[in-house]
């Protein structure tokens, strides 16, 4: 049991604000090792509260690192979302690691999602954004169930995860603030070398690798032309993640492949103007909640 691998440090949110991209950078960087997957979601789908039992599941994910390595990554975006259980599961396991929370414009992240999860065919192609929102809302009211509205109950929920605060607060509960890092997708568009640095320091590893490293985007959303294809390039994807995942470079070159036969674009249309007044009176008040919380005025959105 001793000479066993565990995660200390988890990008642990949120969806849609450049988890990958870090992921894959810091991936690369001599002293960091990666789960052999991106998203273990242990801590969501796994834990089940017998130490040995979760010590040994857990550290099947890091087999390949070696002593060499400070840090030992991964990263579950869904892990923010589901705070009230999964907060009190990683302090349980590792009370140690560290953890990220990269945080984005929360209009603009479920904007994105739904785009995204729309492309990995998770929801329906023919909904459009202002229906589905229709459905999150009544789903959060609670004036309809998930069978009702015909959407997995994970999807509806995705308004709700933008309430950043609500979910933050189980892991402030439990870990030091020095454990914890919040940092801002917008940031990261804006001076991604910077922000690694930052990250870096945080990390307290060399910054020095990504001097002259080259930023590739990771994981961009893009409308397909075949969604027959797609759909078989999705399930395909899943099932390879494991081999990919350690082999950067070659799944870079397939999904560069694969876009040139089946991109129709990269990116989608922008919000709708009444889409986003709607969604800007849904989220204003957990923003002041947010401030609070993590103690900073000046967040990089105005929403």
């Amino acid at each position: 049991m001793s000479n066993i691998n565990l995660a200390n440090f988890i990008i642990a949110g949120t969806e849609k604000a450049g988890t990958t991209s870090i992921f894959t950078y810091l991936s690369t960087h001599p002293s960091v090792c990666g789960s052999v997957i991106k998203e273990t979601d242990f801590f969501r789908n796994l834990f089940s509260g017998d130490y040995e039992k979760d010590t040994t599941k857990y550290a099947s994910y890091f087999e390949r690192c070696s002593s060499d390595v400070s840090i030992i990554m991964e990263a579950s975006p869904g892990y923010l979302g589901n705070g009230a259980e999964v907060a009190v599961r990683i302090q349980r396991l590792v009370p140690d690691t560290k953890l990220l929370f990269i945080l984005r414009n929360p209009i603009d992240r479920m904007y994105s999602s739904f785009n995204f999860h729309v492309g990995k065919l998770n929801l329906d192609p023919d909904l459009s954004f202002e229906e589905y929102v229709d459905k999150c809302i009544a789903y959060d009211s609670g004036q309809r169930t998930s069978v009702e509205l015909d959407i997995e109950e994970w999807y509806l929920k995705i308004i709700s995860f933008g309430r950043y605060a609500d979910y933050l607060k189980y892991y402030y509960q439990l870990f030091p603030d020095k454990q914890i890092k919040i940092m801002f997708f917008e940031n990261l568009n804006q001076d991604i070398a910077g922000f690694m640095v930052e990250l870096c320091q945080f990390l307290e590893i060399s910054s020095d690798y990504f001097h002259e490293y080259d930023f590739q985007r990771i994981n961009a959303t893009y409308e397909s032309r075949l969604k027959w294809l797609h759909k078989i390039a999705v399930y395909f994807n899943a099932k390879s993640e494991r081999f990919l995942r350690q082999r950067p470079e070659l799944k870079q070159f397939i999904v560069g492949l694969y876009k040139k036969i089946n991109q129709a674009r990269e990116g989608y249309d922008e919000i709708s103007d009444a889409s986003r007044e709607r969604l800007k009176q849904y989220y204003l008040p957990s923003i002041e909640s947010l401030q609070t919380l993590i103690g900073k005025k000046d967040i990089p959105w105005n929403i």
